[in-house]
């Protein structure tokens, strides 16, 4: 990977920062609150390691709002993010890496409100192992988090691969997990992150609304 391309992904990583007090966009889907009926082995980094691979393409079926996400390209694979009540579609960040992010402005702490954000990137020539290994690698040498333990799962039947971890820099003391998902089309790879993060981490709304994000993403070939 290229001093470039993690310096993009890592940038992409941290925007959710500059989120804490934008201005919330309208929603783009209706229903009830989002449950996922299944659960992700790399979801929230909560799995012991990896389990059986289900069929590519078989997402965990969602109860509730599904966010669809705009392809910028053809041949992406279309993305839906779990939106649950009180998060809020927030655009000022969108661009050909970041495809979208929603906002809990009732989750605040210290000006920092929790936020989802969604990134997709063609990572052609690369192996899923290897793009897996690299969302890794620009959280450790782009933000410089230490003490990373990546667990390993599948999530709609892809590899992933999902960390928790505390946020360096400006806006300290915020909890993040972010999973990536490998999922291989052809001659290309798409790469995609999910990152939440809060510094409300254990508050209840947050660990079920995070779980029900990461647990519930939608990918759709």
């Amino acid at each position: 990977m290229t001093n470039q391309r993690v310096r993009k992904l890592a940038t992409a990583l941290v925007l959710p920062a500059a989120l804490l007090l934008g201005a919330a966009g309208c929603s783009q889907s209706t229903g009830g609150e989002p449950v996922a009926e299944g659960t992700s082995t790399a979801a929230a980094g909560q799995s012991g390691g990896p389990s059986t691979s289900a069929k590519a393409g078989a997402c965990a079926p969602v109860t509730g709002r599904i966010l669809t996400l705009p392809t910028k390209a053809a041949g992406e694979p279309v993305l839906g993010l779990p939106q649950p009540s009180g998060w809020d579609r927030e655009t000022s960040q969108d661009s050909d890496v970041i495809r979208g992010a929603i906002v809990n402005k009732k989750l605040v702490t210290d000006a920092f409100a929790a936020n989802a954000v969604i990134t997709l990137e063609n990572a052609k020539g690369m192996t899923p192992q290897q793009a897996l290994d690299s969302q890794v690698d620009s959280l450790r040498k782009g933000l410089k988090v230490t003490g990373l333990k990546p667990v390993p799962g599948t999530l709609c039947g892809y590899p992933s691969t999902s960390v928790t971890y505390v946020m360096p820099g400006s806006t300290p003391n915020h909890t993040s997990t972010t999973l990536a998902v490998s999922v291989p089309d052809g001659a290309n790879l798409w790469s995609i992150t999910v990152t939440v993060q809060s510094k409300m981490p254990d508050d209840a709304t947050y660990r079920r609304d995070s779980q029900a994000i990461l647990t519930g993403l939608q990918i759709t070939k």
